[in-house]
């Protein structure tokens, strides 16, 4: 099996290189990802957006469609062997995820992956690329798709119970920042907090407010803690929050007694 780590990305919602960033162990996010694949695979690839001096890169070659671009560019290197790929934005993933990743992998399947916590979906940038998928996955970037997910769903995928809410948690954005290193030096506090939903929030929740205990340390972390718990498909992009009656960042640090209100986005016009 041959590993390949995803740095390719833009990073546009955190602002700054993802791959670059020491969370734990004192390495970059880039090189406790080559650890963490090397303990599994063969051999390990580094996926970036262009074609670098750097030894065992794989460069995006079916232009800007994102993970799937890096996916069919490892694919086309090899088409004979497995790939596990591995996004660089996973802090809190260990090696006995990927342990056991591999050995529950079915040669016989097209892919073998994890389950979302926060959505219930297979989470495509921690799966195991059978070579038998290649075909799938050629049809999508030649129709010009970009994403893995939907192939994952369309397969025949072997899929394994999400590892929980955090080990899959990317570092996307500096709330979600926030929750990983609190996470990472265990300063987690449990608090009360009022929870209140409108339109389809209300509507997928089953109710228009709730008391809860969490030890999300902010909005972001909240939010998804609810996706886990009722389903919830929708994401924050688009979303607005309020904290004791006023607007403000998904990176606000929640406190005991705080009122969070979620405002989901207004459809038609």
């Amino acid at each position: 099996m041959k590993g390949l780590l995803l740095i390719g990305g833009k990073s546009t919602r955190m602002g700054s290189d993802k791959s670059e960033l020491i969370l734990r162990d004192g390495l970059t996010q880039k090189q406790r990802g080559i650890q963490l694949l090397e303990s599994v695979c063969d051999d390990v690839f580094i996926s970036t957006r262009e074609a670098t001096e750097e030894p065992n890169t794989i460069a995006d070659a079916f232009g800007s469609i994102g993970p799937l671009d890096a996916i069919a560019s490892a694919q086309k290197h090899d088409s004979d062997t497995p790939w596990l790929i591995l996004a660089c934005d996973l802090p809190l993933i260990e090696k006995e995820h990927l342990a056991t990743l591999v050995q529950s992998r079915d040669p016989g399947k097209d892919a073998t992956c994890y389950i979302s916590a926060t959505d219930g979906l297979p989470e495509p940038l921690c799966t195991i690329w059978e070579p038998s998928i290649i075909p799938a996955v050629k049809t999508a970037v030649f129709a010009n798709k970009r994403c893995p997910r939907s192939i994952l769903l369309a397969t025949d995928t072997q899929t394994l119970p999400s590892p929980g809410l955090w080990p899959l948690a990317n570092t996307n954005t500096e709330a979600d920042l926030l929750e990983i290193k609190a996470r990472l030096n265990n300063s987690t506090t449990v608090k009360t907090i009022t929870v209140t939903y409108f339109a389809q929030l209300r509507e997928l929740t089953g109710t228009s407010s709730e008391t809860i205990e969490t030890d999300s340390e902010t909005p972001a972390g909240l939010f998804e803690e609810l996706r886990a718990k009722y389903s919830i498909p929708l994401k924050r992009k688009g979303m607005m929050v309020a904290v004791n009656g006023d607007f403000t960042d998904w990176s606000h640090p929640l406190a005991e007694g705080e009122e969070v209100v979620f405002i989901p986005p207004v459809a038609g016009g």
